[in-house]
């Protein structure tokens, strides 16, 4: 999760336990995706080193870098370049037989152009360049703890693409059922951030985040396109 800042919004409370009326206009139920989420597609062995995308490269986004054909079993020193500003280096412990994989979330307010990404391992080095886009349309995304979403953990949703400089109003859905909606003020670039706080107490089930503007399918059959921007509450200790 991204570390606290000075301009942080505030934490939206109590949002899950909401069970507000219908707005006019906004879509009663809409169709969500429950299952996992992309990652790195390892099939087979990869027999010559090789790095690829698991994820969009459309900002906001969680830019998953996947590592192929290295040996799992010893260290990967990877380096990643942005457009603009200071490349990071981190070591790689160990990965999988299938390979490494590396989660760099990419947030609204980050460069957009060619990122540099390099991996070496012993004699063996590796580079590839990945362009990362601002979006053309409004994109919602949302990062969240890795699995289930512990009652009291925060979930950060971000939104781009939106007409600048006027607030958002989001959707709430309980699995695909409305239940509330709330603000996200948007900046000068079209981009903005909301925290939701969870608290122990609140309902343990599966949760949609949607904007009509961002095309999810309105059909309470479930047909047309389906949404990922989803969470699911646990208990502590659950």
């Amino acid at each position: 999760m991204p570390p606290a800042r000075a301009d942080d919004p505030a934490p939206l409370r109590g949002l899950l336990r909401r069970d507000d009326p219908l707005p006019e206009g906004v879509p009663e139920q809409v169709s969500f995706f429950f299952g996992g989420g992309q990652t790195c597609a390892f099939e087979g062995e990869a027999h010559a080193p090789k790095i690829q995308l698991g994820s969009g490269s459309v900002i906001p986004t969680a830019f998953i870098i996947c590592f192929y054909g290295f040996r799992h079993d010893r260290q990967l020193r990877i380096t990643i370049a942005p457009p603009v500003g200071r490349a990071i280096a981190k070591t790689l412990a160990r990965g999988s037989e299938e390979g490494f994989v590396y989660r760099w979330p990419r947030l609204p307010n980050d460069p957009a152009g060619a990122y540099r990404v390099a991996a070496q391992q012993g004699s063996s080095t590796v580079t590839e360049v990945f362009t990362v886009v601002r979006p053309a349309t409004p994109r919602l995304w949302l990062d969240k703890p890795p699995g289930q979403v512990v009652l009291g953990e925060d979930v950060h949703m971000y939104v781009a693409g939106f007409p600048p400089s006027r607030t958002v109003v989001l959707n709430l859905y309980y699995f695909h059922h409305y239940r509330t909606s709330f603000p996200v003020p948007v900046d000068a670039r079209g981009g903005g951030r909301a925290v939701l706080r969870t608290a122990p107490g609140d309902p343990v089930a599966c949760w949609g985040v949607s904007h009509p503007d961002l095309g999810d399918s309105t059909d309470p059959g479930g047909l047309g396109p389906t949404s990922t921007n989803v969470f699911c509450t646990t208990a502590p200790g659950g």
